[in-house]
């Protein structure tokens, strides 16, 4: 091999090292987190803490993960610690386990010593709670993300979006609790393709996971308003769209996962490690312009958040 063949591979395998690198860190890119002030706080070398460290550093070897969700329980009465996480329906398990495997290092370094915490990425959600909320609809916290650009049209824009959702709602609730989809905004020259995302937590009945959408699609006014992207995101639902495709393709086909256990899973009691990890830089989505978040956080909940560029769009608590 001449010398120059050797060079054009060399370069060819960083490259794609880079590129492998920057794929990793858009996946976990860290939207919002909150450390709730309802449930208290604890206190250093606790037995609240040991079992919060125990659960948290057992979830990246649980096999739950590969299913895109779990949630599990560990320790007993007022120590007990209820957990749960979610990842996009559309993500590979390699990349959701990534993702968690983030979270549960992030997480407990922003939230050091709140009972109920809660933190959301691109890929994925973890939260946890000293009570048990397994089965519960919860619409709180939660926050917006959207596009800085508005539609030409923007009623036309807005009604498609509407119906896109609706729709999607409809297609996900009785079954994955996961819906991908897209529609034009008319059937003229001038149309535009609208891909959309919407998403409940497994453990919800039909009915639950509709009016949490619900919910969140009657914010569209108020977050979204004739803008060309735009996300809800809440601790049992969200929903996101675009004009652009955001999730894998092979996501609009019809899967299939194993139904979340009734019960949460019970953990084996080995000696209990203690995670350290740095609190994770912010990020950037995947976009190519640039504006401020901001947002402001409820009183009754501590919100944890900094200012970044975030391409194309701008964050709110809502």
């Amino acid at each position: 091999m001449t010398s120059s063949s050797l060079l054009l591979s060399f370069c060819t395998n960083i490259l794609l090292q880079l590129v492998a690198l920057t794929i990793a860190q858009v996946q976990d890119t860290l939207l919002y987190s909150v450390c709730s002030s309802n449930q208290g706080n604890f206190t250093v070398n606790s037995t609240y803490q040991a079992n919060l460290n125990h659960l948290l550093s057992s979830l990246t070897s649980n096999t739950k993960i590969d299913t895109g969700f779990f949630n599990i329980s560990y320790g007993q009465n007022l120590d007990k610690v209820n957990a749960m996480g979610l990842c996009r329906g559309d993500v590979k398990p390699d990349s959701c386990r990534s993702c968690i495997a983030t979270a549960t290092l992030a997480l407990p370094t922003r939230c050091p010593n709140q009972k109920e915490a809660i933190i959301w990425y691109d890929n994925c959600m973890l939260r946890y709670s000293n009570r048990f909320f397994f089965g519960n609809m919860e619409f709180g916290p939660r926050f917006s993300m959207y596009n800085l650009k508005n539609a030409s049209d923007a009623s036309t824009f807005n009604q498609a979006v509407k119906s896109l959702l609706d729709s999607l709602k409809i297609k996900a609730a009785p079954g994955d609790k996961f819906a991908t989809g897209n529609a034009n905004t008319s059937a003229g020259a001038g149309s535009q393709t609208i891909y959309a995302l919407v998403q409940c937590t497994p453990d919800l009945s039909e009915q639950q996971c509709i009016d949490c959408l619900n919910n969140a699609t009657e914010l569209l006014p108020k977050c979204c308003d004739g803008r060309l992207g735009g996300r809800v995101i809440a601790p049992s639902c969200n929903f996101r769209y675009e004009i652009d495709r955001f999730y894998d393709v092979t996501a609009d086909a019809p899967t299939t996962s194993p139904s979340p256990s009734p019960s949460p899973a019970s953990l084996p009691p080995p000696p209990t490690p203690t995670p350290t990890a740095d609190q994770p830089p912010a990020s950037q989505d995947k976009s190519t312009n640039s504006a401020t978040q901001k947002g402001k956080a409820s009183p009754s909940t501590s919100a944890t958040f900094v200012l970044v560029l975030v391409p194309l769009l701008f964050w709110q608590y809502l």
